[in-house]
């Protein structure tokens, strides 16, 4: 009897002392929690996480805020819808959260957005006849750059980075001719530069070099110092001779077989490397913007041979027609692992959204249903259920463009919030 009260009487000190100790865990200051306690958290969450967790106060949200330019990755993946150039706003969705918003872009009235890289967006303007005027923005810094006019002949345009790096180059792509087009800061025209064969189809920025595809899937690599050291050079015409340049086309193998009709290619620089990804469209007549397949493969530049990729590992692929980006997984915090994100690109690559008039009412015309279709889709690499995929893209409208929203904006704007 005489244990059993002492046992009871050790149970309520022990929950005297529990009720005590809670009651101090509930009177601390979380929002106190010292600055290297909370680096220490976010060094080892994801970026999603660290979003949230910085959203529980603003001690915690200026302390993230304060540790975004250590942060490994440079922005959020993020879509730009089409179809806006009247509006001063532009919607935009987040690939992380899928949470849409308004971007104020006044300076992208009348215009079309064309591609982007990272945080920049590439602007087009044609109101006069065959001739388009092309402007980089930045629409978190507000920061400008017009371009000269050029030709409105060209399908793609691709940076070499950002406009304040150092050597910056654009190069336009044409769309008939095997023709590209270059431009440097402080140059007052594009030089234009003409090869033998069918244009090229896409095109990166890789270690220095321009790298563009054929439809044979052949690589042909620019070398960027010749390109800047021959624009540099005092010279008043647009033309130029391709002994200028350093260029290297090579034959690249690929053990796949596949037909050229229907299908659509991108490359993306991915880990320090070069892949293909090649988009199936399906091959019925009245299935247009169906997409049915991708396929990635990587340059392997020792052998030049295109080898099959079966997993992205830590890697989640943004494909667009002006726009293609890799991103890390593990970083971004969010279960993409081998996937492939891609906007509702036609299916022949030559096409702009300002040229490509024809497609609006596309389906009222043919009398086909556009219900349900949409602007942007995701594939699952390796899944077992590929076979029976499908993607039906809007007919009627173009496809949105993807660009990185950079972490202090995204924060600023929607953590507060």
């Amino acid at each position: 009897m005489e244990a059993r009260r002492k046992r009871n009487r050790r149970q309520k000190q022990q929950k005297h002392r529990n009720q005590e100790n809670d009651e101090e865990l509930i009177s601390v200051d979380w929002a106190e929690l010292p600055k290297v306690i909370l680096e220490i958290i976010f060094e080892r969450l994801s970026l999603v996480d660290c979003i949230s967790v910085s959203n529980v106060c603003k001690p915690w949200r200026n302390a993230f805020s304060r540790e975004l330019s250590c942060w490994k990755n440079s922005g959020i993946p993020s879509l730009l819808l089409s179809g806006q150039k009247d509006r001063e706003k532009r919607t935009c969705i987040s690939m992380l959260e899928k949470r849409a918003w308004e971007m104020e872009l006044p300076e992208a009235h009348g215009k079309y957005c064309w591609g982007s890289f990272q945080d920049w967006l590439v602007l087009v303007s044609n109101s006069d006849y065959l001739s388009v005027e092309i402007s980089l923005l930045n629409p978190f810094t507000r920061n400008k750059l017009n371009l000269p006019r050029t030709w409105d002949f060209y399908h793609k345009i691709v940076l070499s980075g950002i406009p304040s790096q150092k050597n910056f180059i654009c190069m336009l792509v044409h769309n008939q001719h095997r023709e590209i087009a270059f431009w440097v800061p402080g140059a007052q025209l594009w030089r234009e530069f003409k090869l033998v064969g069918e244009p090229f189809e896409d095109a990166i920025f890789y270690k220095e070099s321009f790298y563009l595809l054929s439809k044979d899937n052949e690589i042909c690599q620019i070398d960027a110092a010749s390109i800047f050291a021959a624009i540099s050079r005092v010279n008043t015409s647009a033309h130029a001779s391709v002994s200028e340049i350093k260029i290297q086309c090579h034959k690249v193998s690929m053990s796949e077989n596949h037909t050229n009709d229907n299908v659509l290619r991108y490359l993306v620089e991915s880990c320090g490397e070069v892949l293909l990804v090649c988009r199936f469209f399906s091959s019925n007549p009245g299935a247009i913007l169906e997409t049915r397949n991708f396929e990635v493969y990587v340059l392997d530049v020792e052998q030049m041979s295109w080898e099959r990729v079966e997993h992205l590992r830590d890697r989640v692929l943004f494909l667009g027609k002006c726009s293609s980006r890799s991103f890390s997984v593990r970083e971004l915090g969010v279960p993409m692992t081998n996937r492939i994100y891609f906007s509702n690109d036609n299916a022949a690559p030559w096409w702009n959204e300002w040229d490509s008039g024809h497609l609006q009412g596309m389906s009222s015309r043919m009398r086909l249903d556009n219900s349900g279709r949409k602007h942007w889709g995701v594939f699952w690499l390796g899944n077992k259920d590929n076979h029976n995929y499908c993607f039906r893209g809007d007919r009627d409208n173009w496809g949105p463009i993807w660009f990185t929203a950079p972490l202090w904006w995204y924060c600023h704007n929607f953590l507060t919030n």
